[in-house]
């Protein structure tokens, strides 16, 4: 399956927030791109999925246990399943893409 950008609309989410998702079989994995505006938090949360998130663009920090990390583009990071962490600042705006493990039934 291929994903034009023509195939991939804007999903609007809270303020400062969008998303777009390619064409995926998401019984096998979840990927989503996210975009962030400067000024954008997510306090600490948990997801009930595995997640390995690329940044594309832009810097933000984010905090994994009692470390904190300035991701920019290039950087990985990978959350486990019920792992707390937190977007503790959006320093430019970001584009990253997110895999997940499937979702359980």
């Amino acid at each position: 399956m291929i994903s034009l950008n023509e195939d991939m609309p804007v999903f609007p989410g809270r303020a400062g927030v969008s998303e777009r998702r390619p064409i995926h079989d998401p019984s096998v994995m979840g990927v989503e791109e996210w975009t962030f505006e400067p000024g954008v938090k997510f306090s600490g949360h948990a997801h009930d999925v595995s997640q390995i998130a690329y940044i594309i663009k832009g810097k933000l920090r984010l905090q994994q246990g009692n470390k904190e990390f300035l991701l920019e583009p290039g950087c990985y990071y990978y959350t486990p399943a019920g792992t707390v962490h937190e977007i503790t600042e959006i320093i430019e705006t970001v584009t990253m893409l997110i895999v997940s493990t499937p979702k359980k039934k």
